[in-house]
């Protein structure tokens, strides 16, 4: 029926530019809430498209075809453009590198057009300089840019990996490494030089983003400068969606002049956009920058979503944006069990090789408790740290303690917990293992060989580690925040639902109550079989994250989506009754030699395009 009403339309329309877009218009306010008819449609369209490769009775097939094709390219999204100041293997610091890096290869699988802008930092997070060419990532030519009444050059390297499309920004003296420090000054002078140089990389390539996504504080004047800087119009056509990873006070990237001034000569923007003029002294916010120029923001749970729209400092800003998306994290699911499984058959293997190797033996009745990431406040380190000997004393030293990851001696808090976790170290070197002066490399088989994973932070928007532990079978003990709240739930001995242990109050004593809980479940083998299948149940697919977010892209440019993993198989299935039908009507025209003639009625146009607004 839908091939009869376009066969019928082209020959009422005479305006073959505007009738694609019109039909497409259509189409997406018809259905843009159903998932499952939106892939119908797109499926429908590009069995059209096809029909001119199997011979089907219905005059000027031809056009019919084209227009199918004309409407497809109509409900295009565009290039969805990242801004990012870490990215993957490259320099990621925290969760923002992983997610970008995953979310935008699982965009690639579903079949978008995706690209990265982010900068090429002098060494990468292992020391290494000129780290790209490994990855066949080259120089291409340098652009230069205006920083307040300075020129600068800025160098771009250029490559692909795994589908994405990747521009890295370099320039040596604002991009050392990844979150360089130094005098307010340099660092909204660098902020602003990525911002510019980005835009400015993007007019060159002639890549004009259909949706441009910013994430965090790094690359929130991004929106400023392409809507009210020095670009004109050029991005009056793209959509600025900003994400927020974190928008705790600490990381909202604020910058305290040093004299009570704007720092106008340096960013050029409105002071408005960066300055609240309620707050007591001059501080720019390239956060609220970033909400109040963006389209639209999003961030990475639901919870978080709720958490900064009730209490976070811009709250009032964040509550301008009438929908604001929000989504938990994932990981690459297949690629993550092939990394598992190089690493060892199951958890029994991989626990015998890591109780080897940091404790001297094998032994399985003692449980290993295991903490993966940065020693910071954020991650609340300290709530393991100061409780590891009274747990220790409390079994018996029938358990085991890791903290992997790297302390920062420039930070007051993390030295601290190094300096416990050294001497816990020293006192107890069959239940306790850290090495807080290097950088952890062998996540993997931690997350593999625990027994339980630990998230004591006191505030995680999103999360990504959970999964990590999730997909190797691995329950977690975690605080009830953010996005850890929205995907790990409390083990129910009774009812065996859940696939953790969290804990509410933000103490020791309800930690340890949790740890403790974690503890007796695995004194009891069966039960504690059940929650690791569970545990392994609950972890949550990038493709399924990036089928959400590339939702939310579609919708922000009123276009149809349609998942292109599960487009091939509907289509055939289309394309056979298209061939099923031609042998009917083949078998009917042998009998009476008369033409069919198509006819539409308005019945037929109600049943294809229903109600529809006005």
């Amino acid at each position: 029926v839908l091939k009869q009403v376009l066969s019928s339309l082209i020959d009422q329309l005479s305006d073959e530019i505007m009738l694609p877009s019109v039909l497409q218009s259509i189409f997406w306010h018809c259905i843009r809430d159903n998932e499952n008819d939106g892939l119908q449609l797109i499926a429908t369209l590009n069995a059209i498209k096809q029909l001119d490769t199997i011979q089907i009775p219905i005059n000027n097939v031809k056009p019919v075809t084209q227009l199918a094709h004309q409407i497809l390219q109509s409900n295009a999204i565009g290039p969805i453009v990242f801004f990012t100041s870490e990215l993957g293997k490259w320099s990621t610091t925290g969760g923002l590198g992983i997610m970008v890096d995953e979310l935008t290869q699982a965009l690639i699988t579903l079949g978008a057009e995706v690209h990265i802008i982010t900068p090429y930092y002098n060494v990468n997070r292992k020391g290494e300089a000129g780290y790209l060419a490994a990855d066949g990532i080259r120089w291409v030519h340098n652009i230069q840019t205006w920083l307040g009444s300075e020129r600068i050059e800025v160098g771009i390297h250029e490559g692909k990996y795994n589908g994405v499309h990747l521009l890295f920004l370099h320039q040596p003296i604002y991009f050392p490494r990844v979150y360089a420090s130094g005098s307010q000054e340099y660092l909204l002078r660098t902020i602003v030089l990525f911002a510019k140089s980005a835009l400015e990389l993007c007019c060159q390539f002639n890549l004009l983003p259909a949706i441009a996504v910013t994430n965090d504080w790094f690359t929130g004047l991004i929106s400023a400068y392409a809507k009210f800087g020095s670009f004109g119009s050029t991005f009056s056509g793209s959509t600025f969606c900003h994400i927020i990873h974190n928008l705790g006070n600490d990381y909202q990237g604020l910058i305290y002049p040093e004299k009570e001034t704007t720092m106008n000569h340096i960013h050029q923007l409105n002071k408005e956009l960066l300055i609240d003029p309620l707050w007591s002294r001059t501080i720019l916010n390239p956060s609220r920058c970033a909400i109040l120029s963006s389209d639209t923001w999003a961030t990475v749970s639901c919870s978080y979503r709720s958490e900064i729209l009730e209490s976070s400092s811009l709250a009032p800003l964040l509550a301008r944006c009438p929908e604001p998306f929000a989504t938990s994290n994932g990981i690459r699911v297949s690629q993550r069990k092939a990394i598992l499984e190089k690493i060892a058959a199951n958890h029994d293997e991989a626990k015998k090789i890591l109780q080897t190797e940091l404790f001297g033996k094998y032994d399985d009745t003692i449980p290993i408790f295991s903490f993966i990431g940065r020693i910071t406040n954020q991650k609340g380190v300290h709530l393991i740290a100061d409780t590891t000997e009274q747990l220790i004393e409390y079994h018996k030293k029938r358990i085991q303690i890791i903290i992997a990851g790297p302390a920062d001696n420039t930070n007051e808090y993390s030295r601290s917990c190094a300096h416990t976790i050294r001497n816990l170290i020293l006192k107890y070197p069959q239940n306790f293992w850290a090495d807080p002066d290097n950088f952890f490399t062998r996540g993997a088989l931690v997350n593999l060989a625990s027994d339980f994973g630990l998230m004591p932070s006191n505030f995680e928007p999103g999360g990504v580690v959970q999964h990590e532990f999730f997909i190797a079978g691995t329950p977690v003990i975690a605080f009830k925040t953010g996005g850890l709240k929205d995907t790990i739930f409390e083990f129910n001995r009774e009812t065996e639902e859940g696939n953790g242990f969290t804990f509410e109050a933000y103490n020791y004593d309800d930690y340890m109550w949790a740890f403790n809980r974690a503890a007796e479940v695995y004194k009891e083998p069966k039960l504690y079989n059940t929650l690791r299948l569970l545990a392994s149940k609950s972890v949550i697919d990038t493709l399924d994250v990036a089928w959400k977010w590339l939702h939310e892209f579609n919708r922000l440019r009123k276009r149809v989506p349609a998942r292109n993993d599960h487009l091939p198989e509907i289509v055939n299935k289309i394309l056979n009754q298209f061939k099923n039908q031609n042998q009917n009507q083949s078998d009917n025209q042998s009998k009476n030699d008369n033409k069919p003639v198509i006819k539409i009625t308005n019945k037929d146009e109600e049943s294809i395009f229903g109600e529809m607004d006005e």
